[in-house]
């Protein structure tokens, strides 16, 4: 009896061990898909042009749903090891046209608002307090997600920097839009996907929630 009791608590501590290490397979999995979903959706929305290394982007992510449906631990620690170095490394590739793109952006967001308002202290016609008060608004976000995402590139975190990198460039698409200025051709399908559905208030597609 003694030496059932002792069986049977061996065999649920090994189904909780087996329990965790699935569950951790499971949430590094999950992070993965939110960082192979960011690095695809900024690569075909901004056009970037970035060489994936090794393996494309496609051929990870189907390697790992392969090992892990297959259930091996050997294979879905290899498969999540390999894809997790790489995109890893991509995700740095990327941050540096990010934070080129995201700055020069702001930048015509703040060109246009000092020309919009240097005409509008001359004008009859004023802009409303609102719509000036949205346009700066917008500006000062673009900006404050522009500083912070280079700060997370300093710190190694590079899946949250380009993650903010798109907040600020979302947050000056949305000045430009206030100011009625013209989207430049290079982001008119950041704005069509990531900024339409903001206006229109599709919450479920709004590009300011996180990846």
């Amino acid at each position: 009896m003694k030496y059932s009791l002792v069986y049977l608590i061996l065999i649920l501590f090994g189904f909780g061990i087996v329990s965790k290490t699935t569950l951790s397979y499971r949430e590094r999995k999950k992070q993965l898909d939110g960082k192979i979903t960011l690095v695809t959706e900024l690569k075909e929305n901004l056009g970037l042009q970035v060489d994936d290394g090794k393996n494309s982007i496609e051929s990870l992510k189907k390697d790992v749903e392969e090992s892990y449906r297959a259930g091996s631990r050997v294979q879905m620690e290899k498969a999540l090891g390999i894809a997790e170095g790489e995109v890893h490394f991509l995700q740095r590739k990327l941050c540096s046209p990010m934070e080129e793109i995201a700055g020069n952006l702001y930048q015509k967001a703040m060109g246009d608002w000092i020309l919009l308002d240097t005409e509008d202290k001359s004008s009859s016609k004023k802009l409303d307090w609102d719509t000036k008060e949205k346009i700066q608004r917008y500006l000062s976000m673009a900006k404050s997600e522009k500083d912070h995402a280079k700060d997370y590139f300093l710190s190694g975190n590079f899946h949250r920097s380009l993650h903010t990198y798109k907040k600020s460039i979302v947050y000056s698409l949305l000045s430009l839009r206030s100011q009625k200025s013209e989207i430049p051709d290079e982001f008119k399908t950041a704005d069509q996907i990531w900024v339409e559905p903001i206006l229109l208030g599709n919450k479920k597609t709004s590009t300011i929630q996180e990846n």
